[in-house]
């Protein structure tokens, strides 16, 4: 499954990307403005963000017409809080979960676990 990790925050995007390291998931991590320059070159089975990063851009997304691209893709985010809060232009009928941080072991697993069937 290759997977796209999209923060504005550098330390998040590596963050997951160790995570992922040892998995068998090709991992491509980007910023706001690698997304909108790449816009056409969206080719991943599942997006990992933050929920600030989502928050702020997902208009940006829109206006860039890359939120439909980033929309049809299943979706993990990462939020402090414990309860998965909404996401901002988010499709209701898109495959979305959701991992509170700090990041626990078994509750990151069992979201890539349903992340992965969707995706496949």
């Amino acid at each position: 499954m290759k997977v796209l990790v999209f923060s504005e925050s550098a330390g998040f995007r590596k963050q997951i990307e160790d995570l992922l390291s040892h998995s068998s998931h090709q991992v491509e991590a980007r910023g706001l403005n690698e997304i909108l320059d790449k816009s056409k070159d969206l080719n991943f089975d599942a997006t990992f963000t933050d929920y600030e990063s989502w928050q702020r851009c997902a208009s940006v997304f829109r206006y860039f017409d890359c939120l439909d691209t980033l929309n049809q893709k299943p979706l993990m985010f990462f939020s402090k809080n414990r309860k998965a809060p909404a996401l901002k232009l988010r499709r209701a009928r898109s495959f979305t979960t959701h991992c509170p941080l700090p990041l626990q072991n078994e509750e990151f697993q069992a979201a890539m676990q349903q992340l992965s069937s969707q995706a496949a």
